[in-house]
């Protein structure tokens, strides 16, 4: 016998996020950066052309995000009180996400500008200084200051270049990505389905009457 099926296919968005991340775990002198990379799919790239190197990399622990919800480094890339017309700073995005950059002004008492630029396109710009935190308990510590991380969305995949208008100190990138769609069921409904009675008994097509069958009535004349 002919079936007639009814397909009733359901797609989910997994709400998995994958990171990759972006921190310094050893010190550099000045003049030892220009040219060097850190990641490996998810890449920070330096270029250091002042005179003799302006960039390095000291220890300094810091906490950002929240008090709820923290991350904890312990090195810091200074760009040495420089803008940057004398060193630059470029990002490579393996695929779209949002980016997170743990960043703040190189002296406590001044603000500074840091864009992030794909092409010609300025994805975002920040006004980073250290009134962007919050206190309170961290580890058992009252007290502890957490500053904020800044948060980009839908970063497109390939080069951003960072500009900064002053010293601007960089403790970490995070890239967060989607896991993507997947479809993971289908059912179907058959015509010749087993059919019963209002009495239960399984009856067969010749039956007239009001039959249950797929779970639902139905009246067969």
């Amino acid at each position: 016998m002919k079936k007639i099926f009814t397909l009733l296919t359901m797609a989910l968005m997994t709400l998995g996020v994958q990171a990759q991340s972006i921190s310094f775990t050893e010190t550099k002198a000045k003049g030892t950066l220009d040219g060097a990379t850190f990641g490996t799919d998810f890449v920070l790239t330096v270029t250091d052309k002042a005179d003799g190197g302006k960039l390095t990399i000291d220890g300094n622990n810091q906490y950002f995000g929240t008090v709820e919800d923290w991350t904890y480094y312990t090195f810091r890339l200074k760009t040495g009180g420089k803008s940057d017309s004398k060193n630059a700073l470029k990002l490579t995005v393996p695929t779209e996400g949002t980016l997170i950059i743990a960043m703040r002004s190189s002296s406590s008492s001044d603000t500074r500008t840091v864009a992030f630029k794909n092409g010609d396109n300025e994805l975002a710009s920040f006004e980073v200084k250290d009134e962007n935190c919050t206190k309170g308990t961290v580890e058992g510590v009252e007290n502890k200051t957490v500053f904020n991380f800044y948060t980009i969305e839908n970063v497109p995949a390939g080069d951003i270049d960072i500009t900064y208008n002053g010293g601007t100190n960089f403790y970490g990138f995070i890239l967060k990505t989607a896991t993507g769609i997947r479809t993971i069921g289908m059912t179907e409904a058959a015509t010749d389905a087993p059919m019963y009675n209002l009495s239960g008994q399984r009856v067969d097509e010749n039956y007239r009457g009001v039959v249950i069958q797929n779970g639902k009535k139905i009246i067969r004349k």
